[in-house]
């Protein structure tokens, strides 16, 4: 006993250390695996899965926004649209939804997107209260809404345009021959009523001419 007790220190240093515990690395818990990142909106897929173009007429409606959004002073390219309210379909959709909601049809939504694509991008809080003027304050049908868009994007350019619409179709006798006028001038409803077209048929009635609406019917009315 008095040996062991002797020889124990030694044999204490020799044993040898416990391994050390081993704890996993980080990375093998983490998964490497990444979820792929969205395609990028497309604009021309878009016109043809949500509005219905045919392949080819998408293809020359998404040229035909390319040019206009250049034409309105923009240098950025149409695969550059988070600045355009396009980077994805929440903005179409929401215009989209507007139209259906004055009555068109699939087929006229997309007459309509082909005529005006800048339309896509405009603010739908804009568009929502001209929309519902033109059918609830001017009481237009969905077919006069629709014939009322292809003439021109008075409903996307023009903050007044309800108002100034209802006031020429008084002026002119329907809306059937407003839309003759803005046919042949595209600006009428871009002039003021209080501050020009009012004090010019005031004039015009001042010195005696009669028939105004007709008369003004004929060429460009003064803005």
């Amino acid at each position: 006993m008095l040996r062991l007790r002797n020889r124990l220190p030694a044999l204490l240093r020799a044993a040898s250390p416990l391994p050390a515990p081993i704890h996993p690395r980080p990375c093998c818990i983490l998964s490497t695996t990444t979820s792929p990142s969205p395609a990028p909106f497309s604009v021309e897929d878009y016109l043809v899965a949500s509005c219905g173009l045919a392949p080819t007429q998408a293809c020359e409606v998404s040229k035909k926004l390319s040019r206009e959004l250049l034409s309105t002073g923009s240098k950025r390219p149409l695969d550059e649209l988070s600045y355009s309210r396009l980077n994805s379909a929440s903005n179409p959709d929401a215009i989209i939804a507007l139209l259906a909601g004055a009555g068109l049809s699939r087929a006229d939504i997309a007459a309509v997107v082909s005529a005006d694509p800048l339309l896509l991008r405009a603010y739908a809080k804009k568009i929502a209260p001209r929309l519902l003027g033109l059918r609830d304050r001017v009481g237009l049908s969905p077919p006069q809404i629709v014939r009322f868009l292809l003439v021109g994007p008075h409903v996307r350019t023009r903050s007044g345009v309800v108002p100034k619409l209802e006031f020429f179709i008084s002026f002119y006798g329907s809306f059937e021959q407003v839309l003759v006028v803005l046919r042949r001038n595209s600006r009428l409803l871009s002039a003021s009523i209080e501050r020009s077209v009012k004090p010019n048929i005031a004039l015009l009635r001042h010195r005696g001419v009669r028939d105004i609406a007709q008369l003004c019917s004929k060429g460009p009315t003064a803005a």
